[in-house]
């Protein structure tokens, strides 16, 4: 899986679905929005809260077709707080998945405020959704014809 803010995906697969994981007694809410750039201008095409309960776990599904979707960008914003006296630090895991397989994982560790004290680390990022090559389309005479 690339380290990277591109996801690539299979336009002729499944719906994508987004899960969000935070450990160690951590509670988070986030706001997670699909943008598309049109005209020069970024427009939201979906938007979808995410909150992180007792599990650690939520997930949601993108509307939009995975064929729809080159070059969209899917942002966030987090807000976490730990629930656990002593904790600290927290993982955090945004994954997107297709048909199953994983597609894109960003990992990230944070030294997060205690929910007692009233405060919350807000951090946020963006993935750009990239179409994978049909593997049935051969590329290997595309450079025979450069002259």
């Amino acid at each position: 899986m690339p380290k990277s803010n591109y996801c690539l995906i299979d336009p002729d697969g499944g719906a994508l679905k987004v899960k969000v994981t935070a450990n160690n007694g951590i509670r988070s809410g986030s706001i997670f929005i699909l943008w598309e750039l049109q005209n020069g201008k970024w427009e939201k095409k979906e938007k979808f809260n995410v909150i992180t309960g007792d599990d650690g776990v939520d997930e949601f599904i993108l509307l939009e077709k995975p064929s729809d979707i080159e070059n969209d960008s899917l942002a966030w914003s987090i807000n976490a707080c730990s629930m656990i006296n002593r904790v600290e630090r927290g993982e955090f895991n945004i994954t997107v998945i297709q048909d199953e397989e994983k597609r894109w994982t960003k990992e990230s560790s944070r030294l997060v405020p205690k929910c007692s004290d009233g405060k919350q680390l807000k951090f946020g990022n963006h993935v750009i959704f990239k179409h994978l090559i049909n593997e049935n389309f051969s590329t290997s005479d595309l450079w025979k014809d450069t002259e």
